[in-house]
């Protein structure tokens, strides 16, 4: 699993040095307005997922991400930055201008998270019809014997239970996914459901429909950042999530952590926030201070 050591800026707005030390799972950034903590991320992504090359932004003069497998990304080395496997999310909510309808920010970065997420079930479909055609042409064999003994029957049973057990190992994290987004809509009584499209729809406890834009700004980020989570496939991921708590439920913002994790725990997590109180639940020694890592050129 590939995740960040360390983080070194030079001349962050052109006086400020940053030496930061990441946990390999979760590291939750606090710091006043204007401190660099978005900035910060933004660089990270920048760095680690750039367009072409590095491009470093205007106001530093240097970024080196050290990570854990004993290779490093700078702008002074002619190394290929290695594949890392990128998700950054950020839920900030405005309205965009639009001269047919109305529309926010949340709901543009919805439209291809839905489309993702059907991708994602066509993929757990196809790998499911896999491993059934596999096991089925083994029971096959067995089941059409003339004859069969007792070894026949303990492998019949056997490679019933191991089909059984790998679909459920295909769509363990969706069924998680779907049980942690109806748990947490549960007060606003409304459940996950799906179109003929398998698109995400949900309905509530008068089996009214709604589709995901007519979900509560909180809702939506929800569902963004845990379908962002999921999509990743479990796979060894570094995850940087921009504030959160914005329109999340306290609530909510306890549990959020955990319920990435429960989504994948191969991540790093790396959340920059102006509320640390709400995730110190159980992170206390993950959260870090802007100003601890940060040294003021003179």
């Amino acid at each position: 699993m590939t995740y960040i050591k360390k983080i070194e800026i030079r001349k962050l707005f052109g006086e400020l040095d940053i030496n930061w030390s990441l946990d390999p799972k979760v590291n939750i950034l606090i710091g006043k307005n204007g401190s660099g903590k978005t900035t910060l991320l933004r660089l990270l992504k920048q760095t680690l997922k750039p367009s072409h090359g590095i491009a470093l932004a205007s106001g530093i003069e240097s970024i080196r991400i050290e990570l854990n497998d004993n290779k490093y990304i700078s702008k002074d080395s002619d190394l290929v930055p290695p594949d890392v496997n990128l998700c950054y999310i950020n839920t900030f909510d405005r309205y965009q201008p639009d001269n047919s309808k109305d529309h926010t920010e949340l709901d543009v970065v919805l439209k291809p998270l839905i489309n993702d997420w059907k991708s994602y079930l066509l993929k757990l479909k196809i790998l499911a019809e896999k491993v059934t055609t596999e096991f089925d042409e083994q029971i096959r064999h067995i089941s059409t014997k003339k004859t069969a003994d007792d070894n026949d029957l303990q492998k019949l049973k056997q490679l019933l239970n191991d089909k059984t057990e790998q679909i459920n190992d295909i769509t363990n994290y969706k069924n998680r996914f779907i049980q942690q987004i109806n748990a947490l809509f549960s007060d606003s009584h409304k459940r996950i459901d799906f179109d003929k499209n398998n698109a995400i729809i949900f309905k509530n406890h008068n089996n009214q429909t709604f589709t995901v834009y007519e979900l509560s700004a909180g809702e939506k980020q929800m569902l963004i950042i845990l379908l962002n989570v999921l999509i990743q496939e479990n796979q060894p991921s570094i995850i940087l999530i921009d504030e959160p708590e914005i329109s999340l439920h306290l609530a909510w913002q306890h549990k959020l952590i955990d319920i990435i994790q429960s989504l994948n725990d191969k991540c790093q997590l790396i959340i920059v926030t102006h509320a640390a109180g709400v995730f110190s639940k159980g992170w206390q020694d993950k959260i870090t201070k802007m100003a601890d890592i940060i040294t003021e050129q003179s």
